[in-house]
């Protein structure tokens, strides 16, 4: 028996916060689209290949909640949040909605996961900037082994087949989260209602009778994640974050990273993966638009004298929030 991590882990967990939690969604006073590609372990016959393509926005955001890059925010008046004693009690903003697309997969080897879902999110004003926003995101997750593609010593094994398995599941992932312009704290459950896969064979000849095969099940992840982000002076700014990971049947973990922008517009960090990985990363605002940040991570353990290491990007796109009232 073999137990593993159920879904993909990125290190640049702190760049696009909606991948694992779906109450993200709408957080921005923009629209954003981000893309990540992660190579893990290279230098290993067999290295693992992730990535992602995400999207979301704001429906009817009417204040400011976000800092930073905030292209046209809304068509009504934004009015930004002062710092005085009554308005954080006093001054209550409409809810407002959020939407979101993802789609994510992994490949190691001869098996591939690729998932596709939508997400609506609900956030509901506390008082002042204070929010609370609650998420789900509901799609389909497929899991497919390239049998032709196994490397068998034994080409007479009557175990071994030819051509494809594929799996099919319902993908559910829930969330919550309270937060302001400059502090978050947020829980996700994700595959929720995922069990075993019944895989059937995709090529099936006159000699072969279709049968199913089961290869591993999937198990709920609850993510825990929290940071704040706090101005030093007129151009630095610094945000520490941490996100602990709990998944059934595996043993508990935690990330934290670090992370100092200048001036909007160039940012560096350090993370640490528990008993795993340190990483760094390197970013940029290229344009008004378009952001782009660079990790690379140093494992721990016998994977330190094996592998040379893992390489993550991500490209991020600032979208006009044009679905905003």
């Amino acid at each position: 028996m073999a137990r593993a991590q159920q879904t993909a882990q990125y290190t640049q967990y702190m760049m696009n916060r909606y991948l694992y939690n779906p109450a993200f969604a709408g957080f921005e006073d923009h629209g954003e689209v981000k893309s990540g590609f992660r190579q893990q372990w290279t230098g290993l016959n067999s290295s693992i290949s992730s990535f992602y393509m995400t999207g979301h926005m704001a429906l009817d955001k009417p204040d400011l909640t976000t800092t930073g890059y905030r292209l046209n925010r809304s068509k009504s008046i934004r009015r930004p949040y002062e710092s005085t004693k009554i308005r954080p009690n006093t001054m209550r903003p409409d809810p407002h909605q959020g939407v979101g697309v993802q789609i994510m997969g992994d490949q190691f080897g001869p098996l591939t996961n690729i998932s596709i879902g939508g997400t609506y999110a609900y956030h509901l004003t506390l008082g002042g900037e204070k929010k609370f926003s609650v998420g789900t995101t509901i799609g389909l997750h497929q899991r497919i082994l390239n049998l032709g593609g196994l490397d068998v010593k034994d080409q007479n094994d009557p175990n071994i087949i030819n051509g494809k398995l594929l799996g099919s599941q319902p993908m559910i992932n829930v969330g919550g989260m309270y937060y302001t312009r400059d502090f978050y704290i947020g829980m996700a459950a994700n595959q929720l209602i995922m069990d075993n896969y019944s895989l059937l064979r995709t090529n099936i000849t006159d000699k072969d009778t279709i049968r199913t095969m089961w290869l591993g099940a999937t198990v709920p992840n609850v993510l825990f994640s929290a940071g704040f982000q706090k101005k030093v002076n007129e151009y630095w700014e610094i945000a520490p974050s941490i996100m602990l990971k709990y998944m059934k049947n595996a043993t508990f973990s935690y990330e934290a990273n670090i992370k100092a922008t200048y001036s909007n517009a160039l940012w560096g960090g350090i993370s640490y993966r528990h008993q795993e990985a340190i990483a760094a990363l390197i970013g940029a605002q290229i344009s008004e638009r378009v952001n782009v940040t660079y990790s690379y991570e140093v494992h721990s353990l016998g994977l330190s004298r094996t592998s040379l290491g893992s390489h993550e990007l991500v490209l991020g796109i600032l979208l006009e929030n044009f679905l905003a009232k």
